[in-house]
């Protein structure tokens, strides 16, 4: 028996052995097949990293992370005018630098995005646009700094998208940029966007001129709503038609300077309130009180076709502040109004659209490619109170007739031709006519004697 034993222990150790190899070896292929799907998750994380690049082009130079959730995007915006009077009295004809910025735009994750823009092409920089949007869904957005404030349709349209060189006399009836919070977004599918907002208040046709302070204790509520209610259809001759109302109500005490002049499309102030020096006066004409605007618009476009359309009313309460500081005792409530229609027509077949003209092809001598051309026409007016050019009372006046217009309208014409989806040439011509108060008389050399002729040109790259 002994034996059988020490012949059998042998054997069982072996038959043990060989039980036990094919289990160790399916445990080294489940390492195997573990290590193999570590690899792959490993690879699907570095492929993204080797795909990652600083990208650049028409939209900006862009810096994004490998997920896209944070980015950063360089811009820029450059603008060369030409001015050329056809009235040999008026002695300024130039070519300007318009606009010179340059701006970082990006988001951080997926709810905040952030915009800082400067203007270089004045007597000094400044600060443009500085703000963070809180991007919550697209029905709710919070955003807070500065920014256009939402009224205007002309005026909230990007500087490379106008269809003139020059904005029309209503956008100097509406704010520009203030400092504020707004909340908006795109509801009903779509078919309706909003905008509602508290700013720190600001003068028509200026931007707010400190970020630090404010010129008075009350604030402007702004608020504009459009709706678009064919835009999800596309074979709707309406899909294009766009409709809205903007408006601002507020308070601005007499610390709250009103605006020191509205200009021509050639930039020539035919219109100023008194201010302490200027000519015989010793008066400055200031808010004193309530200040609203109201702006119904509209706006079509339909293939190559494109129509833009606004009025605006500005009601003020003011008075005269003599140079000591003291009320003049002229106080009045004042509505200035103002109207503007655009029309535009794309000769080479591309859309037109509010956000500008794409062309199909780029401008290519060598492939014999034009880019795309665009004709435009407008028609504007703006009139101004008459209580501005009233009887004195104090010797107050607001306004000079003698040097500001009552009125203006003008007719321009133009042509744009877009080289690139970056480049764009435009030449306008513009007539503006004047009207005065009663009968004035108006020096020769005045802005307001004869009507303004001017040919304008503008060449922009923007990216």
């Amino acid at each position: 028996m002994k034996s059988n034993r020490n012949t059998y222990l042998p054997l069982a150790a072996l038959l043990a052995f060989a039980s036990a190899a094919p289990a160790a070896e399916l445990t080294v292929q489940e390492q195997i097949d573990a290590l193999k799907a570590r690899i792959a998750e490993l690879d699907a994380k570095v492929r993204p990293l080797q795909r990652a690049e600083t990208t650049a082009g028409d939209k900006g130079f862009i810096l994004a992370s490998p997920d896209g959730a944070n980015s950063l995007r360089i811009r820029g915006l450059v603008q060369v005018d030409s001015r050329w009077y056809f009235d040999k009295s008026v002695d300024n004809d130039v070519i300007s630098l318009r606009r010179a910025r340059i701006g970082l735009e990006g988001k951080f994750g997926k709810t905040t995005e952030y915009q800082l823009i400067g203007e270089y092409a004045g007597s000094s920089a400044t600060i443009l646009d500085a703000n963070i949007l809180l991007n919550y869904s697209p029905e709710f957005q919070v955003k807070l700094g500065r920014f256009k404030t939402p009224i205007g349709l002309e005026q909230l349209q990007s500087d490379p998208a106008l269809l003139f060189a020059e904005r029309s006399v209503v956008s100097q009836l509406v704010p520009n940029r203030d400092i504020g919070v707004q909340v908006g977004g795109d509801i009903l599918g779509g078919r309706a966007s909003y905008a509602v907002g508290i700013f720190n208040g600001t003068v028509d046709g200026s931007d707010s001129a400190d970020s630090k302070k404010d010129a008075n204790d009350g604030k402007d509520l702004a608020a504009r709503v459009t709706f678009q209610p064919w835009v999800n259809d596309k074979e709707s001759a309406l899909a294009g038609l766009t409709f809205g109302l903007g408006g601002t109500y507020g308070l601005q005490d007499a610390s709250s300077a009103l605006t020191s002049g509205f200009k021509t499309d050639g930039q020539q102030t035919f219109f100023a309130y008194r201010a302490t020096g200027a000519g015989s006066s010793t008066n400055t004409v200031t808010a004193n009180g309530h200040v609203w605007r109201l702006s119904p618009q509209v706006s079509y476009y339909k293939g190559s076709f494109g129509l833009l359309a606004e009025y605006v009313t500005s009601s003020s309460d003011i008075k005269s502040v003599n140079s000591a500081g003291a009320a003049a005792g002229n106080t009045a409530t004042i509505k200035n109004h103002a109207w503007q229609t655009e029309v535009s027509y794309v000769l080479t077949g591309e859309d037109a659209t509010y956000k500008g003209v794409t062309p199909a092809a780029d401008f290519d001598r060598a492939a014999g490619t034009w880019g795309a051309f665009e004709v435009v026409g407008r028609v504007a007016s703006i009139k101004f109170d008459d209580q501005l050019f009233g009887a004195a009372v104090n010797g107050a006046q607001f306004a000079d007739s003698t040097k500001s217009a009552s009125s203006a309208s003008t007719l321009g014409i133009g042509l744009n031709w877009y080289l690139s989806k970056t480049a764009r040439f435009s030449l306008d011509y513009e007539y503006t006519s004047f009207k005065t108060f009663g009968s004035p008389t108006v020096a020769s050399s005045s802005v307001i004697s004869h009507p303004e002729r001017l040919l304008l040109t503008r060449f922009g790259l923007t990216f």
